[in-house]
């Protein structure tokens, strides 16, 4: 209600700024409208979860680089054949491509 007033008396005043081609009126919201407009705002109201968020990416991070300490992630990746070696050409870069192939070679080497 409070917001229909302002409206109407910004409307009437001569100290408030016209719009240009608009009245205040213009920009009225309607019961529904207002009902989303909380919603939005509820929603946006998303600090609890962005440290979870932010937690997660962490951890996902961490693992990430931990596939780069071992030589294993890339051997099963190559022995799967769902995937084999050319998903990891195709998606990699080729330095990681390349230095993936090389501890193929030596893991294969080695048996």
């Amino acid at each position: 209600q409070g917001v229909n007033r302002f409206i109407q008396l910004a409307d009437d005043s001569d100290e408030v700024p016209n719009l240009q081609g608009k009245s205040y009126g213009a920009f009225k919201l309607s019961a529904e409208e207002w009902k989303k407009l909380e919603l939005m705002h509820d929603v946006l109201q998303f600090d609890d979860f962005s440290s979870a968020i932010n937690s997660g990416l962490d951890n996902i991070r961490k693992w990430y680089h931990k596939i780069d300490e071992t030589d294993v992630y890339f051997v099963c990746l190559a022995l799967d054949p769902n995937y084999k070696v050319a998903y990891a050409k195709g998606k990699w870069e080729p330095h990681d491509f390349d230095e993936g192939m090389r501890s193929l070679r030596k893991v294969f080497d080695k048996y």
